[in-house]
């Protein structure tokens, strides 16, 4: 009995597919080899039994695929598929070597239709979603495009033509630049120097206290700003970011943004008008 407990399983022997042969037997533990290089390709099951000191049996079977000849895909017919008529097949085969199954490689058949309409469903969700959260910049806000009723702006009656009122706040020559300065750095420049014109450390100077700003001529200031500016150093400052050209904006706007800037954050430098801007293009 002592024996037995130190020495339950007396062998196991290997069998494949339905051979009652064993292929090798052995006194466990043990290792044993398989040479598939004898077996056909396809299916094939490996069968272990083993047997006790009491004569009791266990079997446990373990499917597997032999492939040492070429792969082979096809295309044109599925396993279990119905078919009628003439069909196509699209037939290629691979070398065992190749570093890839064929089995499961990629052919040329059709994309699923499902495919299709899960793309479809994925890009009619983003264009929602930008559409409903997207915000609409305010230089463009009351445009028929962006207004939250196009119609009804486009059937609003043309503001008359009137000459603007000063707002009291500064002037430069006649030109009222306080009127729309504080509204045009805010559309086009705060995103970078900030409302408060500190800038962003590294990326974008500071217009507060910046020498070109202040400068007691506002030439090279008014050019940053209609041309863009980079790779130069402010201060002994290199920032990494470039300076976009704003030439698209017309003369009086250039300038009202260029007097805000110099009127602004404790700055104190000559303003300009719009023909000096002119003039500089």
């Amino acid at each position: 009995m002592d024996d037995l407990r130190r020495d339950p399983v007396n062998a196991i022997a290997i069998f494949l597919d339905d051979d009652p042969v064993p292929l090798s037997t052995h006194r466990p533990p043990a290792v044993a080899t398989l040479d598939t290089s004898k077996l056909p390709d396809g299916p094939h099951v490996l069968r272990i039994e083993a047997i006790d000191a009491l004569g009791n049996r266990g079997v446990r079977t373990i499917p597997f695929v032999v492939a040492n000849g070429p792969g082979i895909t096809v295309t044109g017919v599925r396993a279990g598929e119905r078919v009628r008529g003439e069909l196509r097949l699209d037939v290629n085969a691979f070398g065992s070597d190749e570093p890839f199954d064929p089995v499961r490689a990629e052919s040329s058949g059709p994309i699923p239709v499902w495919t299709w309409v899960m793309m479809a469903l994925i890009a009619v969700w983003a264009g929602w979603y930008g559409l409903e959260f997207f915000e609409t910049p305010a230089a463009f806000a009351l445009t028929p495009t962006f207004a939250t009723n196009p119609v009804e702006l486009a059937v609003q009656p043309a503001a008359p033509n009137v000459a603007p009122s000063f707002s009291g706040h500064g002037a430069a020559a006649g030109f009222d630049y306080a009127a729309t300065g504080t509204q045009l750095y805010v559309q086009n420049c705060a995103a970078c120097h900030g409302a408060a014109g500190a800038g962003t450390p590294g990326a974008f100077p500071p217009l507060a206290a910046n020498p070109v700003v202040t400068a007691e001529s506002p030439e090279e200031h008014v050019r940053v700003v209609l041309h863009g500016l980079h790779g130069k150093a402010i201060g002994a400052t290199s920032y990494a970011s470039q300076m976009p050209s704003f030439a698209q904006l017309d003369d009086a706007d250039v300038a009202a943004i260029v007097d805000h800037e110099r009127t602004s954050w404790g700055n104190h430098a000559p303003t300009v008008t719009p023909d000096a801007v002119k003039k500089l293009r």
